[in-house]
């Protein structure tokens, strides 16, 4: 298999690796089944209800995103980048 991008056929190819996309990263660290169960434990003292049912629906709601987040992650794929028109393409489009 030969480096040449299939935009311009130049040879001035690398292979590289494409990380997977971190953006929910922080989100997802923070919205785990064990922050939400403790804050809904606080927000149910709040309001007068028994501690437990704030820690069931917290927990609950955060199984619920945690389990989109991770559905919603890309797999890694290995990218070429040319040197010469600068496009990013699949390691698949190589001729």
């Amino acid at each position: 298999m030969s480096l040449s991008c299939p935009f311009c056929h130049s040879t001035n190819v690398i292979l590289v690796e494409a990380s997977t996309q971190q953006s929910n990263t922080t989100l997802t660290n923070l919205v785990t089944p064990t922050t939400l169960g403790a804050l809904g434990t606080t927000v149910a003292k709040s309001f007068n209800l028994p501690p437990i049912v704030g820690g069931i629906a917290g927990t609950v709601l955060g199984s619920v995103l945690n389990a989109f987040t991770e559905q919603s992650t890309p797999s890694q794929q290995n990218l070429c980048f040319c040197h010469n028109c600068y496009q990013k393409f699949p390691t698949h489009l190589l001729h």
